[in-house]
Formats: C-alpha cells, sequence, structure tokens
C-alpha cells in the first residue's frame, strides 16, 4: 500500500480541523491586528506555516493533531502580530477604539448567556457585566480551561496536550475551575 503524498494529508488534516481552528483564530485575535487582517488570511498564513512543518505535524502521534494544528496557529498569530503591531510603520495600536472587546470578552458574555435564559435585554446585560466581575476574580490557570472547553471545544486529551498534563489532571482541574465559577456566581447574585 503506497503513502498518502504529505499534501494531501495534510488538506485532509487540515479540513477536519480547519472550522475550530478559525474560531480560536477569532476569539485569540486582538482588535489592533483586525483592522489589517482577516482571520481567513491568518487561516491561510496558518496553513501555510503547517505545510513547512509536516514533520512535527506527523511526529508524536499520541498527541492529538487539532493541538498541534492549534499550536502552529497560534504561533502564526503571533507572527502576524509582530509583523503588523511592531512593524516601523503607523501605530496600529492608535487605531484601537473605546468600543472594540476581545474576542475572548465576547465568547465570555455568550457563556454569561447561557448561565439562565435571559427575558430582557436589561437582564442580559447585567448577567454580562456579572460575568466580567466573576471573571476578574478567577484565576489565570481556571480561566483558561474553561476557555479550552467551553470556546475552543476541547475534550480532556485535547485540553490536557496543551496544558501538559495528564487528561484526569484537566478533567479535575476543568471540574475545580467550573466549581469555583460557579460559587462566584453564586455570591455575585444567591438567587440567579
Amino acid at each position: 500500500m503506497s503513502e498518502i503524498p504529505a499534501n494531501l494529508w495534510l488538506a485532509e488534516m487540515w479540513q477536519e480541523h480547519r472550522e475550530r481552528l478559525l474560531r480560536v483564530l477569532v476569539l485569540r485575535m486582538p482588535a489592533a491586528l483586525q483592522r489589517r487582517l482577516s482571520a481567513e488570511d491568518l487561516l491561510q498564513e496558518t496553513y501555510l506555516a503547517c505545510g513547512k512543518r509536516l514533520d512535527y505535524l506527523k511526529a508524536e502521534p499520541e498527541v492529538p493533531m487539532y493541538v498541534k494544528l492549534r499550536r502552529i496557529a497560534l504561533q502564526t498569530l503571533t507572527d502576524m502580530e509582530r509583523h503588523h503591531l511592531a512593524a516601523a510603520k503607523r501605530d496600529a495600536m492608535k487605531e484601537r477604539c473605546p468600543e472594540d472587546d476581545e474576542g475572548v470578552a465576547d465568547a465570555w458574555a455568550h457563556f454569561a448567556d447561557t448561565i439562565s435564559s435571559p427575558r430582557t435585554h436589561l437582564e442580559r446585560l447585567e448577567r454580562q457585566a456579572m460575568a466580567r466581575r466573576v471573571l476578574a476574580q478567577l484565576s489565570a490557570i481556571d480561566r483558561e480551561i474553561l476557555e479550552l472547553r467551553h470556546f475552543e471545544e476541547m475534550g480532556n486529551a485535547e485540553c490536557a496536550a496543551v496544558l501538559g498534563i495528564e487528561p484526569k489532571a484537566a478533567s479535575i482541574r476543568y471540574v475545580r475551575a467550573l466549581k469555583r465559577f460557579q460559587e462566584l456566581v453564586y455570591h455575585e447574585n444567591p438567587y440567579a
């Protein structure tokens, strides 16, 4: 049986994980970079970077492919930030509007909407404000595991690979973070 050509193999892997990678990039892209580059453009750059790193993608078969592709996507995002935002050209940071919200904050706002069903626009805004206050109280570790599970839709094995821990530890970390989040929500609003 002959081996699948590398470009076809990469195309198959890419198609399987493309939508999830796009969500990660939309979530993580700073507003200043979004003015210069679309998430789809960044996704294309990621695909090109993957083509140059086939050996890395094929190594360590125990690491989920999505985790490897995600790592390259985040490295590409960092490279594009350096290229566009740290360039000796006009200051992209000055382009930022005060009403711009980070992708993660928008995702947390969506998560806040799932706490209970919204009855009015005011209730939804109050829940979003409460979620922001609660998130400010969570540790970075707790926020990270919740983001991986809820916004990037990763399972325990993928979270474990990203965090460099065992799947059981990832599961325990997630349950503890979710419990802390729920406790803080309860303390904010015991009637929620």
